[in-house]
């Protein structure tokens, strides 16, 4: 038997049953890992001994299986395959997210109302004693330990949801087939932006992505329009910059910064040149129609797209995202940062209106929110 093999039986056994310990997790991954630096074994039937331990695992056993599954995504990263964990580990997933709202939820119950009087020295102290943080909120150790004999399976859940949720982003991100399933999935992307501000944060961001999306995007100070196609972008600040360099193509005034940078975050190259964007636009919503976006301050911060956001913020209008774009308002600095980097992201423009047409989508837009 191979060294990596016989580290991730081990890992198995090791994280059977409520007593599992901690330093025997600990032990056995550090073994799995070093094997796997050396190259030292058969990886792909480790691989195949943790996905099994998964395919068995049960959130009311209230083990330490998570152990397993941030293993199983370490190997994915060093390029075991994603479909093979994403397979097993989605159907495990919801029953996880499910338990830890419900975990996350008795805590709060148990605490004094939000701000109810905790000077700073106190509120220092509690989050020092933290064992987590849910809804912002920082859960006190004994408090947290309160109810693991009741809801053990809900306090494991919780505490190791990262331990979940980090190789499901790695198999998502590396699957395009994966990730469409799970953003179908309603169910489960209502259960995870449940649990966002409780450690999901960056599953409830890639659920969020759009994929080979059509929107529409309004530029008034030129009378012109765009189809464009949004795919793999997971955050605000990219769609800016890839709508920036699409748009840019076709002669929309835009900031000037280096071809490299929209190949990084497009993850054509890996290499970034340099560490920021200078930004080219204010984006609004289709309701900054009725507004003259050629003064930033008179459009209404209700329609802004703010950068820190996600796309799917972005509203429809008659059954497509819409943008409305104008010039921003002072110059604008963006990271370089690629939100998720085995995740190609993409805008492009698919076809431009008329100017008949876009000028009626404008006056239609304008007219159903006039601000």
């Amino acid at each position: 038997m191979t060294d990596i093999v016989a580290a991730a039986r081990d890992l198995t056994r090791v994280v059977d049953g409520v007593d599992w310990e901690l330093a025997r997790v600990r032990a056995a991954q550090d073994t799995l890992y070093a094997a796997l630096d050396a190259g030292d074994g058969d990886k792909d039937g480790a691989f195949t001994v943790l996905l099994d331990r998964l395919s068995r695992s049960r959130v009311d056993d209230g083990d330490g299986v998570a152990h397993v599954a941030i293993t199983a995504g370490a190997l994915v990263e060093a390029g075991a395959s994603a479909r093979r964990l994403g397979d097993v580990l989605l159907p495990k997933l919801l029953p996880v997210l499910h338990a830890a709202r419900r975990y996350a939820d008795w805590c709060l119950g148990q605490l004094p109302p939000h701000g109810n009087g905790q000077d700073e020295e106190d509120l220092g102290e509690t989050m020092a004693d933290a064992a987590l943080r849910v809804d912002d909120r920082p859960i006190p150790r004994d408090l947290f330990r309160a109810g693991m004999t009741d809801d053990r399976p809900g306090a494991t859940s919780l505490y190791w949801l990262g331990q979940w949720t980090r190789p499901t982003v790695a198999a998502l991100t590396r699957d395009r087939v994966l990730l469409q399933r799970a953003i179908a999935d309603r169910e489960l992307v209502a259960a995870a932006r449940a649990v966002a501000d409780a450690g999901a944060y960056w599953l409830d961001v890639l659920l969020g992505v759009e994929l080979d999306q059509t929107w529409l995007v309004l530029c008034p100070l030129e009378g012109r329009g765009f189809r464009v196609e949004v795919d793999g972008i997971a955050d605000n600040f990219t769609l800016h910059v890839l709508l920036a360099d699409a748009l840019g193509r076709f002669d929309i005034p835009t900031a000037d910064n280096p071809p490299e940078l929209f190949d990084f975050l497009r993850g054509i190259v890996d290499d970034c040149p340099r560490n920021h964007i200078v930004g080219s636009f204010n984006l609004y919503d289709f309701r900054a129609a009725a507004s003259d976006v050629a003064e930033p301050s008179k459009v209404a911060q209700e329609c802004w797209v703010w950068g820190e956001g996600n796309p799917r913020d972005v509203p429809h209008f008659e059954g497509v995202r819409t943008l409305v774009v104008g010039p921003p308002w002072g110059k604008r600095i963006i990271g370089s940062d690629r939100t998720f980097w085995s995740l190609p992201a993409d805008v492009k423009v698919v076809d431009e209106l008329t100017p008949e047409e876009t000028q009626m989508i404008l006056a239609r837009a304008a007219a159903s929110h006039p601000f």
